[in-house]
């Protein structure tokens, strides 16, 4: 065998064992704390708020429940029980949300779904819900 057989070769190999796999499932677990963001674009409210992971299950400032992380992308969260009296839809950690880690530091942005109103389809309009949080050691 001479260099022009083995180069290929081994060019293929350390390609091979250097590729990782995408499918992986990122684990949540520990506390979380940060701030929730959500309204009208132009009226965003920002409050203190507090999550924290175990196993399939969360516990938020509002309530608890369990979630499943879907792709590498997205979690889904389905509240059990909500603390607050004042239950309103979009300000507690129900539903489908997108999700971006950066080190110690967690993003969830609420995915809306589409609305049909009479004959016109459109999607929510410049309306936000995100956790912005840090973990805590």
């Amino acid at each position: 065998m001479d260099i022009n057989q083995i180069l290929p070769i081994a060019l293929s190999l350390c390609l091979f064992m250097s590729c990782k796999k995408s499918d992986d499932k990122i684990v949540f677990s520990g506390t979380y704390t940060g701030k929730f963001i959500e309204g009208p674009v132009n009226q965003l409210v920002s409050v203190n708020t507090e999550v924290k992971f175990s196993g399939d299950g969360y516990a938020a400032t509002n309530g608890t429940g369990i979630f499943t992380v879907e792709n590498s992308s997205k979690i889904k969260f389905s509240m059990d029980y909500v603390a607050s009296m004042d239950y309103v839809g979009n300000k507690v950690l129900q539903g489908d949300y997108s999700y971006v880690t950066k080190g110690d530091s967690l993003i969830l942005d609420k995915i809306f779904p589409s609305t049909e109103h009479h004959y016109t389809l459109t999607s929510t309009i410049s309306y936000k819900n995100q956790y912005r949080l840090k973990r805590m050691k």
